[in-house]
Formats: structure tokens, C-alpha cells, sequence
């Protein structure tokens, strides 16, 4: 059998339909009949979810949730109700019930309740033991217990001590410039020095690189020395390195294979000691192939290389991430994670990996109004997933028509698309005659007595 789960219903015929169907789910199910003896079970057992009914007699619901959370604050409490006592069902769950369901109990609502539940406990099981792992595992600055997280940090380790380049690659957001820092930190070596390819016109990534002499080029009124010369001794990291000119790809050639640079505009050859990290997200042997980047250039940069994993890898980061820029943000007055916005955090694929996460967060730290952050308060793109089905749940709880349900959907795309009628159309599937129809049909309902 798989987790257990309490269930606690005063009515016999809804508690033993209750129990037959999560026992027919393959959940080990056991039923009491008031709070207090559930209570007894869980003083020399274990459970891993209670379900309750509001009002029963001997401790009644609010009492019992309001003990679990005190002696077993990891555990969820799935809250019974009838639908005149929602609004108290609501409020219980702002104090810490996971989710409400209304009575009469459909199997299909109570098992998808169930199953978020023990999902989001599995995750925050995992979250923990991860997190006792990750310490002083990780090099300063990066987060993260997932296996390819310790991979990457094993690689790391071995890697940093050398002075071969390494090419580190991974999509975009997934933190190649933290793997790059952290190369340097356990080097020794003495300065980092970064520059973005991609961020520079070619004369001026130039110059950026490799210094000038006074007059070189227009705009050129002093000597100037480059990010070489700054990164002796040290480390020059190359982000974006894939958007480099090839006109400067032989000049850094030379730089890597000597170590003799020369300033623009000078005949006078400088040696530095300076080791090279270049990072791209894009598949540099290909850049090869298309004749966009040197052969020879790209295999003295792919000495070493680090893959970097995207998040969608390891989704256990997930949430060490979010409380981690929770954290960061906000040191003095920490909010906290709701526990469906875990579970809609845990479900996104993040293709913009750690910086789409942490904008994500900044902007739910932003627009939330108390101390939990809920899965509204994140952009509509994230939640889009686990909302679709609060909102069909909702919808049945409040007996909405199919026509209320489309007016509702119609109007918040519209919306979403900033008032673009024409957008919202696209999205919809719809011309824009037949949306323009919609709403003033939905205004004339609306003005209608």
C-alpha cells in the first residue's frame, strides 16, 4: 500500500466511502470517527495526510487542524465541508489546511486533492534531505542539491586547479557565469575579469580586450590597457563567446596559445598570464561547421568543458532556489511559500531557467499582499498549469453555466492581451468578428436587469 492517509468523518457511510475509495487508489486508509481518536492513533503511529470534517462532535475540525499543525507541522490537512460553512473552510486553509473540498465529495476531486497533497510533501521530504546534503558541498555562490548539481560541483573541483580554458556551456539563465566564479575562487588566482561578447560593437570589444594606444582610432585620447592586462595573473572570463567577430578570433588565438597581446595601434608585444573561461548557449561545434567560428580557436577554448544543467533537470532545486532568493530579497521580513505555490513551482519546466525562477520570485515578493506567497501572485505563464484545474473545481463548486464559464475565460484573455482584440482572438481561436459578438453579448448581459 502506499502513504497513509487519516480519515476523520463523524457520518459512518461518507467515512467508510472515503476510506474504500483511497484503499481502491492503493493509499492506506483508516477511518475514526472524532478528532480525539485520530489524535491517539497519531500518538504511536504515523500518517502522512489527514482529511477532516468541520463539524463532528468531541474535538471539532478547526480544533484538530489547529493541533496537527502545532505537533506535526509537515503534514496536510485536507478540510471537509458543506456548502454553507465555505467561507470558514476558506479561512482555514489561510491558516493552514492544504485544500477544502465540499460536500458531496466527488472521487475524481477527492483523489486530485489527495495526490497534490502527498506531491507537494514528497517534495518538501526531498527538498530537506537535499538541502542537509548540500552543505559545504557546493562552491560558495551556487545553490542546489540535485545529483547533476553534484556532479557539477565535482567537476568543478577537479577542473579549478588548472590552467587549461574550459568552455562551459548550458542554456540561457542556468548560471554559467556562477560556474565561472567559482572556477576562479578555487583557483587561487588572483583577479576575475568578465566581459559579454555580445554586449560590444567589434572596435570597441577590441579595445575592451586588448587595450589601445592614444590615437589609434577616433575618440582614442589616452593609452588605455584592456581586460587582459587587468586579468594577469588571474581570470578572463568570455560570456557569449559564440558572438565574438571573427575578425578578433585570431588575435584571442594567439593571446590563448602564447600569451602575447598587443594593444590596438602598438607595434609592443605584452606577455600575460591569464587563464580563459569562455561560456555560450549555443552548440559552438555547430558555429563550426556553419564557418562562423574557428576550428582552431574553438578547440584551445574546449580544453575542459562544463555542461551546465538546466532546471527542468532538477526540479528538487526548484524550491532551495525560490526560498533562497526569498531569502536574499528579503532578509529582514521573509515571506513565505504556500503550499500549492510549491506545487505549481515544482510543475513549471522553467525554460528560462534560474533567471526566469528568480524573476518569477522578485515579482511574487512584489505583488503579494501578505506574508505567503501564493500561486496568483506569480505571472499568469506559471500558474497557467495548476490553474486550470482551481479554476474547473471552482467552476463546479459554484455551478458556473458553460456559457458563465466561457464569458469568464474570453474576458480574462482579453485581459492578458492588454485590451488586443486581435491578440486575444488569436488565442482564442477565434475571428475577430465572432470575439466582437462575445462581448456585446456579454454586455448586454451584464446591463441586463
Amino acid at each position: 500500500m502506499g502513504e497513509c492517509i487519516l480519515v476523520v468523518e463523524d457520518d459512518t457511510a461518507l467515512r467508510e466511502l472515503l476510506v474504500d475509495v483511497l484503499a481502491a487508489a492503493e493509499y492506506a486508509a483508516v477511518g475514526f470517527a472524532q478528532g480525539d481518536r485520530a489524535l491517539e492513533y497519531l500518538a504511536t503511529a504515523s500518517a502522512d495526510l489527514v482529511i477532516t470534517d468541520l463539524v463532528m462532535p468531541g474535538i471539532p475540525g478547526e480544533e484538530l487542524l489547529s493541533t496537527l499543525r502545532k505537533q506535526w507541522p509537515a503534514m496536510h490537512v485536507i478540510v471537509l465541508t458543506a456548502f454553507g460553512t465555505i467561507d470558514s473552510a476558506i479561512e482555514l486553509v489561510k491558516g493552514g489546511a492544504f485544500d477544502y473540498l465540499t460536500k458531496p465529495v466527488g472521487t475524481d476531486d477527492l483523489l486530485l486533492s489527495v495526490e497534490r497533497a502527498l506531491t507537494e510533501s514528497r517534495l518538501r521530504r526531498e527538498v530537506a534531505r537535499l538541502s542537509r546534503e548540500q552543505s559545504g558541498v557546493l562552491p560558495a555562490g551556487m545553490i542546489g542539491a540535485s545529483r547533476p548539481m553534484h556532479e557539477l560541483a565535482s567537476l568543478i573541483g577537479r577542473t579549478a586547479v588548472s590552467s587549461h580554458g574550459v568552455l562551459i556551456t548550458g542554456e540561457s539563465g542556468t548560471g554559467k557565469e556562477l560556474v565561472a566564479r567559482a572556477l576562479h575562487q578555487l583557483s587561487g588566482r588572483k583577479n576575475f575579469v568578465a566581459v559579454n561578447c555580445a554586449a560590444l560593437p567589434e572596435q570597441l570589444l577590441e579595445s575592451e580586450l586588448f587595450g589601445h594606444e592614444r590615437g589609434a582610432f577616433t575618440g582614442a585620447d589616452q593609452q588605455r590597457n584592456g581586460l587582459f592586462h587587468s586579468a594577469d595573473h588571474g581570470t578572463l572570463f568570455l560570456d557569449e563567446v559564440a558572438e565574438l567577430p571573427l575578425r578578433l578570433q585570431p588575435k584571442l588565438l594567439r593571446a590563448l596559445e602564447s600569451g602575447e597581446i598587443r594593444r590596438i595601434g602598438s607595434s609592443q608585444i605584452t606577455m600575460v598570464n591569464a587563464r580563459i573561461l569562455a561560456a555560450t548557449n549555443r552548440d559552438l561545434a555547430a558555429e563550426v561547421e556553419e564557418g562562423r567560428f574557428r576550428e582552431d580557436l574553438y578547440w584551445r577554448l574546449n580544453v575542459l568543458h562544463l555542461e551546465v544543467p538546466p532546471l527542468r533537470e532538477r526540479p528538487a532545486d526548484v524550491i532551495l532556489l525560490a526560498e533562497h532568493f526569498l531569502a536574499a530579497d528579503m532578509p529582514g521580513h521573509r515571506k513565505t511559500l504556500a503550499s500549492d505555490t510549491v506545487a505549481v513551482l515544482g510543475a513549471y519546466p522553467w525554460p528560462g531557467n534560474v533567471r526566469e525562477l528568480r524573476n518569477a520570485i522578485q515579482r511574487a515578493m512584489t505583488l503579494s499582499s501578505g506574508d505567503t506567497i501564493r500561486p496568483d501572485d506569480l505571472p499568469p505563464r506559471i500558474c497557467g498549469q495548476a490553474g486550470v484545474a482551481t479554476i474547473l473545481r471552482s467552476a463546479r463548486t459554484s455551478k458556473l453555466s458553460l456559457r458563465e464559464l466561457e464569458r469568464i475565460y474570453v474576458l480574462d484573455v482579453l485581459r492578458e492581451a492588454g485590451g488586443n482584440k486581435s491578440r486575444a482572438a488569436e488565442i482564442l481561436g477565434l475571428d475577430r468578428k465572432t470575439l466582437y459578438r462575445k462581448l456585446q453579448e456579454y454586455n448586454e448581459e451584464v446591463s441586463s436587469p
